[in-house]
C-alpha cells in the first residue's frame, strides 16, 4: 500500500519543516541526556566502593521525559525517507514509525503527567514522596504504554492496523476507536489533568490559596485580604515569588500549545474533513518540537534539577558518619527560579512543616543555629543527646527580614 499520488514541492518542503524540528528536538534532548550522564558518571566514580543512597535531587522523571520526547522525535526524524520518495510506502519502516510515535506521545503526557503531581506535591501539599516514588513512576508510565499500545497491536496482528496515513505512519482510519484510546484519550486526560494542577499551584505561590500545614491540614483557605507592606527584601522575594509563579503556568501552557493544532488536525480527520496539508504539516512541525520546548522550559526554571553539582561524599573520621553534599541553600536564596530543595532528612522536614507558614516562605527568613548543633563530634553520645535534647526555640518571627534563631544551651 503506497501514496496514491506524489508529494508537491511545497508538501515535501512542509515534511522537512517537520524533520527540522525534530533534529532540533533530537540534539537537545541528546545534549541533556549526555550532560546528566557525565553527572552519574562523575558522581559514580567519586564514590566508588561505598555504599551511597540515590541522588536527593532525583530527577528521574525528567530525564524519562526527555527518553520519550527522543522517542517521538525520533519517530518523526523518519519523514526524511518519505520526503526523498515524494510518497509514504507500507513497510517495517512504515510500522516503525507508527509505533515509535505513538510510544513517545504516550510516554511524553504521562511524564508531563508525574511531573506535574509530583511538583503539586511539593509546593502545594509540602509532602515530599518517597525517595523511590519516581522511579516507581517511571517503571508505571512505560508498563503502561505497553500495555495501551501493544494489546490492541497484538489483537490486530494479523491486520492491516499500521500503515500509510497521507504524510507519515500510524494507526490506519478504519481503527478510530484504537486511535482514541491508544492515544488521545490519554493526551488530552494529562493536558486538563495539568491545567488544574499548575492553575492551583499558581494560586497558592500568587498567595490567593493559602495551604495549612501540607498533609497535615487539609484544610484550603481563600485568603482575600491584603498583604502586609513588604520591605524593601520582601518586595524582591514576592517579585521572584510572582516570577515563578508566571514560569509555572509555562509547562501546561507549552504542553497544550504541542498538541492542540494536531488534535485539531486529527479530530477533523476524524469526523470525515480531511485537513489542508498546510494544517497537518504545521502541525506536525509544532509536535516534533515537543522536546526542544521541554528542554528550554526546565533550563529556564529548574536548572540544577539535571545539571546542578554532583552529590560528594563526606567522610567523618570522628564520628564514623558519611555524609552527601550540595550546595547551600537558604529559605530566601531564589536566584535560581523554580528550584525544587533537596530531600532533607525527617527532623528537618518536620521542622519545615511545623514551622514555615506559606508566608513566611514569602519572605526572606534566615535560620540560625547555634554552633554547639555543628560541633558535638568531639563530645560523647550521651553528651550530645542531653544537649540536643536542651536546645529550645526561644525566638520565632515570622516578620520579613527578621532572624528565626535556635540558641545554644
Amino acid at each position: 500500500m503506497s501514496s496514491d499520488e506524489l508529494f508537491s514541492f511545497s508538501e515535501r518542503a512542509g515534511l522537512l519543516f517537520t524533520i527540522e524540528g525534530s533534529l532540533l528536538s533530537v540534539l537537545a534532548v541528546t545534549f541533556i541526556l549526555g550532560f546528566a550522564l557525565v553527572k552519574w558518571l562523575r558522581r559514580t566514580i567519586t564514590t566508588w566502593g561505598q555504599e551511597t543512597p540515590a541522588d536527593a535531587s532525583d530527577s528521574s522523571l525528567f530525564l524519562n521525559l526527555m527518553v520519550a520526547d527522543l522517542i517521538q522525535a525520533i519517530g518523526c526524524l523518519l519523514n526524511f525517507r518519505w520526503m526523498a520518495k515524494a510518497g509514504v510506502t507500507n513497510g517495517q519502516l512504515c510500522k516503525a514509525q507508527a509505533a515509535l510515535k505513538q510510544v513517545g506521545i504516550v510516554g511524553v503526557s504521562m511524564s508531563s503527567l508525574c511531573i506535574a503531581l509530583h511538583t503539586f506535591a511539593v509546593l502545594v501539599l509540602r509532602w515530599m514522596p518517597p525517595r523511590h516514588a519516581s522511579k516507581m513512576a517511571v517503571i508505571f508510565i512505560w508498563t503502561f504504554a505497553a500495555v495501551v499500545i501493544g494489546i490492541p497491536h497484538a489483537v490486530h496482528k494479523n491486520d492491516e492496523y499500521y500503515g500509510p496515513t497521507t504524510f507519515w505512519c500510524w494507526i490506519l482510519p478504519n481503527w478510530r476507536v484504537e486511535q482514541i484510546v491508544t492515544e488521545y484519550l490519554w493526551v488530552w486526560f494529562s493536558a486538563l489533568s495539568m491545567l488544574v494542577l499548575y492553575t492551583l499551584m499558581f494560586c497558592v505561590m500568587k498567595g490567593w490559596i493559602s495551604i495549612g500545614r501540607g498533609l497535615g491540614d487539609p484544610l484550603v483557605v481563600i485568603d482575600s485580604t491584603e498583604p502586609p507592606s513588604p520591605t524593601s527584601d520582601g518586595a524582591e522575594q514576592a517579585k521572584r515569588t510572582k516570577a515563578i509563579a508566571n514560569l509555572m503556568l509555562y509547562f501546561p501552557a507549552v504542553y497544550i500549545v504541542t498538541i492542540v493544532p494536531n488534535s485539531i488536525a486529527r479530530w477533523s480527520a476524524f469526523n470525515g474533513n480531511p485537513p489542508p496539508p498546510e494544517l497537518s504539516l504545521f502541525a506536525n512541525t509544532i509536535f516534533a518540537l515537543s522536546g526542544l520546548f521541554n528542554f528550554i522550559l526546565f533550563l529556564l526554571t529548574r536548572p540544577r534539577m539535571v545539571v546542578g553539582k554532583p552529590i560528594v561524599l563526606v567522610h567523618d573520621p570522628e564520628s564514623q558518619r558519611h555524609s552527601y553534599q550540595t550546595p547551600k541553600r537558604s529559605y530566601s536564596d531564589t536566584s535560581t527560579l523554580g528550584y525544587l530543595p533537596d530531600r532533607r532528612d525527617e527532623s528537618q522536614s518536620q521542622l519545615d512543616m511545623h514551622t514555615f507558614s506559606p508566608s513566611v516562605l514569602r519572605s526572606p527568613v534566615l535560620v540560625t543555629l547555634p554552633s554547639s548543633v555543628y560541633s558535638t563530634s568531639s563530645k560523647n553520645p550521651d553528651e550530645r543527646e542531653q544537649e540536643q535534647s536542651s536546645c529550645h526555640l526561644r525566638k520565632m518571627s515570622i516578620s520579613s527580614g527578621e532572624e528565626l534563631q535556635l540558641p545554644n544551651k
